[in-house]
Order: C-alpha cells, then structure tokens, then sequence
C-alpha cells in the first residue's frame, strides 16, 4: 500500500481531526505544509483547484475534505474502529455535522476576531474571498468575536451536557471515536492561535478532563515531506482501479464535469466523472506534473454539475493546472 501523505498546516483544526486519527490507529503517515491562504501551486496540480486543508494522499488518489477522508481511512484501517457499529456510524454523523457547523463555526469567527491583528497578513482578505466578500475591517471581526462568543458558550454547554453522566467519551464508549475527533478539534482550536482562548473552558472540568482524553491518541508515527516529494509519489503511481458508476441524480459516467464546495466562490474541480454515489464523487484528471490522478470529494455539502460549455474539451479541461491563476 502506497504512503499515507496529509496536506496541511500546523494550526489548521480540520487537519487536526485527521492527524488524530492518525494516532487513534496508530498510523505512519508524511507530512506536507502547505500554505494557509492561497496561491498554493503545489497542491492544486494534485487537486485540481480544492484548496481547503487537508488533503490526503494515497499514491495517485487525492481525498478532499475530512468527512471523506475520516471514512477512507476507516475503510483501509478499520482497526481500531471509529465505530463499532451501524448505529454508532450514524451517530457519530449526525454529532460531526453539528459539531462542524453549529459548534466550530461560532468558534472559529470568535478566535478569529479576537487575534485579527496577530494572523497571518492576508488570511482575513483570503477568508473573506471565500465567500464573495470584501476585506472586513478590524472594527468588524472584533464585532464579530463578541457577536459569536455567546454561539459559541450555548454549544459549548451542549458538550457539557453530553459528558454529564461521567462518560469518557461521548456516545459512551470505552474508547474515542468520529463523534469525539469532531468536537474536539474545534475546542483544541480556542488555544491553536497566539491569543489563546482556552478560557472560555475554564468553567467545564469534565469537557477539559475529556479533552485530555482524547489529545492522548497523539497523531502516529510522522515524517516530514516535501511538496515536490508528493509531487513525484503521484507521477510514480496510479490511482486504484474503481469501476464506472453514477446514480440517477448525477451525469453518465465518462462526462466531463465540475465540482465546487456549496456557498464558497472557489474555482471547480473539473474532470472525467468515474463514479458518484450516495457517499462520494471520484473524478479522473490529468496535469502534466503529475499524470493522472483520481480525485475524491464527499457527495454532501458539493454541488455536481456538467462541465461549462467555454471551449474546452475532454483532454484540455483535464491537463489545464486548472485553478492556479485563479486561486492566486
């Protein structure tokens, strides 16, 4: 089996949530920073124009975003599990989509405020770009914390809540899983930027006691890497062999398509659609840096569609570093 890669950067918290799973299975794995703002030319050889963090590399298979990449790497290393049955999986979907949006988001706009003025120059213009707006002003993210801080402490009390039985972990096994990582990893963001936050906790014993817990897993066995390294590891390989396959909802395997993340102004991945099922979309894609790959998204939370008629064809759209300029 070809190395695990993860595409990341030290204070990401999604990127978080995956190195511990990277410890909970006891994982060897290499390590490749990639910038926090964009351009980040690469990575998008190897994605195509994704340019979230992270983003995992298994040979010439490149997996975006971490509810996909918490389920690949289940499905290769399913010991120890991240459940332990169906009934668990489903629930620990059901806590990581509210800990990833009810819980992270007011999270992350209150830690982001409160250290607007010690980030790294850009990020807020990049943030911001994300989603179709202008620069905010400092005067504005420092409202914003404020605003969000009470989001945050109402969900904050909701994590409280679900250890307030004495649990270890939160559906109340004897070992952490998906639903633990989820929350977690936006919590562990509170103290991951120089302005620590962490305060905010300091009334929940048991959430600190829990985080404990599961900071414990650590984040396996790691190595640095460099990006040309995974540059060549995806020109030396090919991506495993999957058959063609669509559901009634998407283009006839074979179509050139495009893929983008919901509510974010992004460049699209775009490629031949291999396959698109209930759980995930498979593109393959070209680029003269690296050869064919096979590029990974999750179904939920991306919208895909034909291809724009702009002129392109099948071999042009595919070997075009689609998304370098416009990222930049």
């Amino acid at each position: 089996m070809s190395t695990i890669i993860l595409h990341h950067y030290d204070y990401s918290p999604f990127s978080e949530k995956i190195r511990l799973i990277f410890g909970l299975k006891g994982l060897d794995w290499r390590s490749v920073i990639v910038p926090a703002i964009n351009p980040k030319p690469k990575l998008m050889p190897l994605t195509g124009g994704y340019r979230f963090t992270p983003v995992m590399q298994i040979g010439a298979d490149i997996y975006c975003d971490t509810r996909l990449i918490a389920r690949e790497l289940e499905r290769r290393f399913p010991t120890p599990p991240l459940f332990t049955s169906l009934a668990e999986q489903g629930l620990a979907g059901v806590v990581e989509a509210w800990a990833e949006r009810d819980l992270f988001w007011p999270l992350a706009r209150y830690i982001s405020g409160i250290n607007a003025e010690r980030t790294e120059p850009g990020l807020n213009a990049d943030r911001a770009a994300l989603r179709g707006k202008p620069e905010p002003s400092l005067a504005r993210l420092q409202q914003v914390a404020r605003d969000s801080l009470g989001q945050a402490l109402g969900e904050i009390r909701r994590v409280d809540q679900m250890l307030g039985d004495g649990r270890a972990f939160l559906l109340g096994g004897k070992h952490p899983g998906l639903a633990d990582l989820a929350v977690y990893h936006g919590l562990w963001f509170l103290d991951a930027l120089p302005i620590r936050c962490g305060t905010a906790l300091d009334l929940y014993p048991a959430i600190r006691a829990w985080m404990g817990r599961v900071a414990a897993l650590g984040h396996g066995r790691e190595s640095p890497f460099t990006a040309e390294q995974a540059l060549d590891a995806a020109a030396a390989a090919y991506p495993d062999p999957l058959l063609a396959s669509a559901d009634g909802a998407a283009p006839a395997p074979g179509s050139l398509v495009e893929v983008r993340p919901e509510g974010y102004v992004t460049e699209p991945v775009t490629g031949e659609l291999i396959r698109a099922d209930a759980g995930r979309i498979s593109l393959r894609r070209i680029h003269p840096a690296v050869g064919e790959v096979m590029v990974h998204l999750p179904r939920q939370g991306y919208v895909l569609r034909p291809a724009g008629h702009g002129g392109h064809t099948l071999a042009t759209a595919m070997e075009d570093p689609v998304g370098e300029e416009a990222c930049r």
